[in-house]
């Protein structure tokens, strides 16, 4: 107990003195720094003493004069009134030359002189401590960032008397940071560059944070996603192959994807997700809309069945015709005998029937890659002119009529042949697709330096689930077709380098063929 209270008297005395000192600084002209006597040689790099120049001693001088930072006072005028070692070395200023004198009477840039008056000037007027960055050149090849804090010291009356400034190089920091943000403005570049969505989700399916390029191909506002649980974004089917996929993913420790479609823009889109943990608690999920590649894909496997069918028929399609040709000549020319009258009706049925085989031959050879095109320089708008007769002729024998839309455009290289087969076969099953008493109508026009031929006809519309197969061979709704009308209209089209697109509603379905010039 007597040593607890020894020691809390000891502590009552050192805050007496302690009191004591700071009323003696109080008494100061400046409370920053205890009086000098006036008979006290001058041993600091500051003026001779004035009414208001803070004399500094012991322990307190010596901490500012070996300060790794710039200290130096400033009077209303922006009178240097004292700078410690650092900052004569940074100036690059004798002691003798700085003392007394201005930041303009120094010659320093002028820039330096604006900022500095500015805010010494606010100091006085505020009262208040301020702080700033700035960069200070000596030469081309030396310059420097640095941090500045403006206290303001005041007399007994309360006014400021000078403001106190410290300087602080922060060259290797301000270099570090336009380092991180040159990196962060490339990760951004790349980020921004890449096609794929970044999702950051915790272990139970939370949004934590996203990136996404395309805010349009979102299920919903990306504005509305922080916090929320997959199951409120994404459809409940997809949620919840999003949440089994991520618990295999953090089960095995190695990345799952999955594929899956959302209804985006009142279209279909197909998505691809790979999923993987980024840490214990959470996983990173990178989402691409692979649309056109699997649009893409399922053509490359049309073409290759057409290539298949192709070349079956260009190996086997003239040995079959040759015989065919044969029995069609004796079978017309047996129809001709007075003798065989009474089955001329059967001759007929017959020839029509090996006309049709030759028909669905011809079909096949069409389909073949290697087909040769005569392409010529030619006008599509004289093409569709030649074959609208038979066209309309067909559409009047279906009680059905057909009209020609044909706008100016550029020739074209041509095939006028396969553009006449081209336009017979969509036509066709344009009759097929309609009721009696509807209009197909034919166009040509430019949009977007493409030449467009549209067939578009007033139907009943193609099912969504028939859309991504159509061009397949053998492909058909119809009870005797063959499938092959729309396939040899598709290998038509790619021989002309050209595209086929397809717009289709419960009122009908248009066919576009793009060429490009």
């Amino acid at each position: 107990m007597n040593d607890q209270r020894k020691s809390k008297k000891q502590l009552i005395e050192e805050l007496i003195s302690l009191r004591q000192q700071l009323a003696k600084w109080n008494a100061a002209p400046t409370p920053s720094c205890p009086h000098r006597s006036m008979d006290e040689p001058q041993r600091s790099s500051a003026l001779p003493l004035t009414p208001h120049t803070c004399l500094w001693e012991g322990e307190f001088k010596s901490l500012v004069e070996n300060s790794p930072d710039a200290i130096i006072r400033f009077d209303k005028d922006l009178r240097f009134l004292y700078a410690n070692k650092v900052a004569l070395k940074v100036m690059g200023i004798p002691l003798a030359s700085c003392l007394g004198k201005t930041v303009s009477e120094l010659k320093l840039p002028r820039k330096y002189y604006k900022l500095w008056k500015t805010q010494v000037e606010t100091i006085f007027t505020t009262k208040q401590q301020a702080k700033f960055e700035a960069e200070f050149t000596i030469s081309k090849e030396h310059h420097f960032y640095y941090h500045a804090r403006l206290v303001p010291e005041f007399c007994p009356d309360g006014s400021v008397v000078s403001v106190l400034c410290t300087l602080r190089n922060i060259d290797e920091f301000k270099k570090t940071e336009l380092e991180l943000r040159a990196s962060e403005f490339r990760n951004h570049k790349l980020l921004s560059s890449l096609p794929d969505f970044l999702f950051y989700l915790t272990n139970e399916g939370v949004y934590l944070d996203y990136h996404v390029t395309n805010p349009n191909l979102l299920y919903k506002p990306h504005n509305s996603r922080i916090g929320k649980h997959l199951t409120e974004v994404l459809p409940a089917k997809q949620a919840q192959q999003f949440i089994s996929e991520i618990k295999r993913a953090i089960k095995s420790g190695k990345m799952e994807s999955i594929e899956y479609q959302l209804p985006i823009n009142d279209t279909i889109c197909s998505m691809e997700a790979r999923i993987m943990t980024y840490d214990k608690n959470s996983v990173l999920v990178i989402v691409r809309d692979i649309t056109e590649l699997k649009h893409l894909r399922q053509e490359l496997t049309r073409l290759d069945q057409l290539n298949l069918v192709g070349e079956m028929a260009a190996t086997i399609g003239h040995e079959v015709r040759n015989p065919m040709t044969s029995v069609r000549g004796f079978l017309q020319f047996l129809s001709y005998k007075e003798e065989c009258h009474n089955f001329k009706n059967y001759f007929q049925l017959m020839m029509e029937e090996l006309d049709r085989a030759n028909s669905i031959i011809s079909d096949f050879l069409s389909l073949a890659k290697n087909k040769q095109v005569k392409l010529e320089i030619q006008n599509l708008n004289t093409i569709i002119k030649t074959i609208a007769p038979l066209l309309q002729s067909n559409a009047i024998i279906s009680n059905k009529s057909l009209h020609l839309d044909l706008n100016p455009i550029p020739d074209l290289p041509l095939d006028s042949k396969e553009i006449r087969q081209l336009l017979l076969n969509l036509v066709n099953n344009a009759l097929d697709a309609m009721p009696p008493h509807r209009n197909i109508t034919i166009k040509s026009f430019m949009e977007k330096g493409q030449v467009i031929l549209a067939v578009q006809d007033e139907g009943t519309g193609i099912p969504p689930e028939l859309i991504e197969k159509l061009g397949t061979p053998f492909l058909t709704t119809k009870e005797k077709g063959t499938g092959l009308g729309l396939a040899v209209c598709y290998r038509i089209v790619a021989r002309h380098k050209a595209i086929i697109e397809i717009d289709t509603c419960s009122h009908g379905t248009t066919f576009f063929i793009k060429f490009n010039q």
